[in-house]
């Protein structure tokens, strides 16, 4: 399942897993939500909510990452940072960013309303 993210005409690919979260998230497609960033992610509260299987939900992420958090209906796409990411919990993983995103994230600063669809 393909995806791109669209920062105001920035736009990056991933791929989804076949997780039940993911493939909720792939159908809800596409979807607008304001993001910032922390200087590791970019992440925005989004008004859906995602079904989750519990032991899925973790610790942390590896950069390039594409997270659920569903304590918040986070979105999350994770640039830098995995290795102090262990503290951060409720995290549901749906899906890796494609080659060359985690580059071109790094360019990007500040806030922008994505539009994230199906590629």
């Amino acid at each position: 399942m393909h995806i791109e993210i669209d920062f105001d005409g920035t736009i990056v690919s991933g791929t989804l897993n076949d997780t039940e979260t993911a493939k909720a998230f792939f159908e809800a497609l596409p979807i607008s939500i304001h993001v910032g960033s922390s200087g590791m992610d970019f992440c925005g509260q989004m008004e859906q909510s995602f079904p989750y299987d519990a032991a899925q939900v973790g610790y942390g992420w590896s950069n390039g990452d594409i997270n659920y958090n569903p304590g918040g209906g986070w979105f999350a796409v994770f640039f830098d940072g995995e290795d102090a990411s262990g503290s951060y919990g409720d995290q549901v993983n749906m899906g890796r960013l494609d080659d060359g995103a985690i580059e071109t994230l790094h360019g990007l600063k500040g806030s922008y309303d994505v539009t994230i669809r199906k590629a």
